[in-house]
């Protein structure tokens, strides 16, 4: 099978072993074939709400003769998946919204036995509040960088209760004081989007308040990342 790529590599890193995972938007099914034939998962079910990329991901299960260690099913996210079996899930490649939707969808997902890795593609700050404000603990992120385009891989654990994040950690979230070189370059680009929002707000009289609140934020991401690099 083809190597996958940074983001997939880094998700494929949180997977615990020995779980049964649910790999939603399998896409082609990189990743889920990648765990299966590795022995990190003992089984898995590739989702997609796509016919298409589902028969990609049923032909290269095929074609790595997995069709026993790997189930396709056509839905949307979660749904109608074994609830029972399943304490690993992956959902890689969405926005921070879609995967929340599918999340809150899933209700039996809020256990401590089920263990979530997510890539957001965009609106990672969103994602970071909705977890910790619905009992998930983020206990690990990795930044990739993917044809010019910097992600974060997350790890995160069911522990109950809510937690009101700071903005900061909604930016940077386990980034943050992490000194391989994705970290830092997440770090500076999350300040440089503050300032493209202050930017915007100060051609407006009555933004400049909230404007200045992005400005103390780029500010303080800023002085983090040079904190890290100073600390090599």
């Amino acid at each position: 099978m083809e190597k996958l790529d940074l983001r997939l590599a880094a998700a494929a890193e949180f997977v615990k072993e020995g779980t049964v995972a649910a790999d939603v938007g399998t896409d082609h099914g990189y990743l889920i074939c990648y765990l299966v034939n590795e022995g990190i998962c003992k089984h898995g079910f590739a989702t997609d709400i796509n016919i298409k990329p589902l028969e990609s991901a049923r032909n290269l299960i095929k074609e790595m003769d997995l069709e026993e260690e790997i189930e396709t099913v056509l839905t949307d996210g979660l749904v109608g998946l074994p609830e029972d079996e399943i304490d690993e899930v992956l959902i890689c490649g969405m926005g921070g919204e879609t995967i929340i939707g599918i999340l809150e969808k899933a209700k039996w997902v809020k256990s401590e036995r089920v263990h979530l890795v997510l890539q957001p593609m965009s609106r990672a700050d969103m994602l970071r509040r909705w977890l910790c404000e619905n009992g998930w603990d983020i206990d690990a992120e990795k930044a990739v960088e993917v044809e010019k385009h910097l992600y974060t891989v997350i790890s995160a654990d069911y522990i109950g209760g809510s937690e009101s994040p700071d903005d900061i950690f909604c930016l940077t979230g386990k980034l943050a004081g992490q000194d391989d070189d994705y970290a830092i370059k997440y770090l500076r680009w999350q300040a440089n989007i503050q300032r493209g929002i202050a930017f915007g707000l100060l051609r407006s009289e009555k933004e400049k308040e909230h404007a200045l609140v992005h400005i103390q934020l780029a500010d303080m991401i800023d002085e983090m990342a040079d904190e890290t690099e100073e600390d090599r």
